[in-house]
């Protein structure tokens, strides 16, 4: 026979317990009728039968009297090894029915008490519950909040820290010193002072390097829970703010310096035409035309940076439209064949010979190759030659092989630039030689605006320079399906 398990195991115990709490109540509260009847019996003045009658009238009433008592201890004894053996939090064990009536119960202190302890364990297991909903609520606030948290407690160690705190201070373990972890000396300094109590909330700079630098606001605040003091570090992320502001004003600088100097000339030059100078009819057409160079300088300018401002507010928006790439450098080419002409430039594409479509905004695509070819042809060779390249089988690490990529590439063979000017090109007002990037009209901003066109449309540029032998400026920007059906042209 095998052995009963779980409930019928506690079921088999309680029944015998049971029958054990009776059989020791009926003896206890017979016992003294029952000592009185042996000895009547043994002194001959009461008869064995009388004996026995006596004897199991009181069991009966015994047993009537004290069933609802038995019942109780005995709902109390289950209630409490139930709650003992179980391995649940006590919130989830059923605590008793207080509203349970029995026709035959005299003993109201046994009956209060049972009332008393249920109430008393519903009482415990609704502050349980509410202890833990309490503390899960405050854990859910500290995980989702959206700075890095880290609790201390009065001796400095960590008590507790958010997602947020530990993969910005890896690996930060609790129970250890916070200093293990923080190398700033102003922020351990502030902790110190909030912890002294010499100041009630104290607020510092950290600045933490390694990739990326990056800038935080340190909070520091003291509370008290349970008579126990605790401070709260909170770090709060200020570098996309310092870096704006830093590229704010390095904006305002650029801009004032690219605008100074034309216009110093263009006062210079129209003071110069307001003397004797302008009388004359060959140096007032010499002037004029070096105004009217500067004034388009000026005009220029103001259009790229207009451009860029346009481009960088629907960066995050990627283009839906249909567009022929193949088509949109044409365009390019057939605009630029009289500048490259002039410069002795030689202009070639290659490209597949079905459209090669993609998602992007056509002007957007159009000023982006055109700002390309436009400095091929202006830092290229004499009597050389600006090859655009578009290659519909490449794959590049950035997209992933189901979905594939297409690469544009901008080549010359001019003078080529020296290694440690490639990644800063694409910055603003950046530039390799500036006084021939000014005497050729550019503005600085020809590659920033190639370098948020491509990120708008979701793509990587790379560039390879070799000095003596040229540039190539490659793009690679994802993929659609290849097909022979219309696209729309915006």
């Amino acid at each position: 026979m095998t052995e009963p398990a779980g409930d019928e195991k506690i079921a088999g115990t309680l029944n015998r317990d049971r029958l054990l709490i009776l059989f020791s109540y009926l003896i206890r509260i017979s016992s003294g009728f029952l000592f009185s009847s042996i000895i009547l019996f043994f002194t001959e003045r009461i008869a064995i039968l009388d004996v026995v009658i006596i004897m199991s009238v009181g069991l009966v009433l015994s047993y009537f009297l004290i069933r609802g008592d038995t019942v109780i201890i005995d709902q109390l004894i289950s209630y409490f090894r139930k709650k003992n053996s179980s391995r649940e939090p006590a919130a989830s064990v059923p605590p008793l029915n207080p509203n349970e009536k029995y026709l035959l119960t005299f003993t109201d202190e046994l009956t209060e008490l049972r009332w008393l302890i249920s109430s008393a364990e519903q009482k415990s297991a609704l502050a349980y519950k509410n202890l833990i909903s309490e503390n899960i609520y405050r854990t859910e606030i500290a995980r989702h909040l959206p700075f890095p948290l880290i609790l201390i407690d009065g001796r400095g160690y960590i008590e507790e820290c958010n997602q947020q705190a530990r993969q910005l201070f890896v690996p930060i373990t609790i129970a250890e010193p916070i200093d293990f972890f923080i190398r700033s000396d102003e922020v351990l300094q502030k902790i110190q002072q909030v912890r002294n109590g010499a100041i009630p909330a104290g607020e510092t700079q950290m600045t933490l390097r390694g990739a990326f630098v990056r800038h935080f606001t340190v909070l520091i605040s003291q509370f008290i829970i349970d008579d126990v003091p605790r401070i709260a570090v909170i770090f709060i992320d200020r570098s996309a703010a310092i870096e704006t502001e830093r590229m704010r004003t390095d904006f305002v600088a650029n801009v004032s310096h690219e605008l100074r100097t034309p216009l110093t000339s263009i006062l210079g030059f129209v003071e110069t035409l307001q003397g004797p100078a302008g009388q004359d009819k060959t140096t007032r057409a010499k002037f004029l035309a070096i105004l009217q160079q500067q004034s388009e300088r000026m005009v220029r300018l103001v259009a790229d940076q207009l451009s860029l401002s346009r481009i960088e507010q629907t960066e995050n928006v990627q283009p839906t439209a249909i567009i022929n790439l193949t088509e949109m450098a044409e365009r390019v080419l057939t605009s630029l064949e009289k500048q490259a002409a002039t410069a002795n430039i030689t202009l070639s594409i290659t490209a597949p010979p079905l459209p090669v479509l993609m998602h992007g905004e056509a002007d957007e695509l159009i000023q982006m190759i055109q700002n390309l070819t436009e400095n091929a042809i202006r830092y290229g060779r004499q009597g050389g030659f600006v090859k655009i390249t578009i290659n519909n089988n490449t794959s590049h690490p950035s997209f992933p092989d189901e979905g594939g990529c297409f690469s544009l590439a901008v080549s010359d063979d001019g003078d080529g630039i020296a290694e440690e000017h490639l990644p800063r090109l694409t910055e603003r007002f950046y530039r390799v030689d500036a006084g021939r990037s000014r005497e050729i009209g550019g503005t600085g901003l020809g590659l920033a605006i190639v370098k948020h066109i491509i990120n708008r449309h979701r793509g990587v540029m790379e560039i390879t320079s070799h000095i003596g032998t040229g540039t190539t400026f490659t793009i690679y920007l994802p993929m659609i399906e290849q097909t022979n059906s219309a696209y729309q042209e915006q």
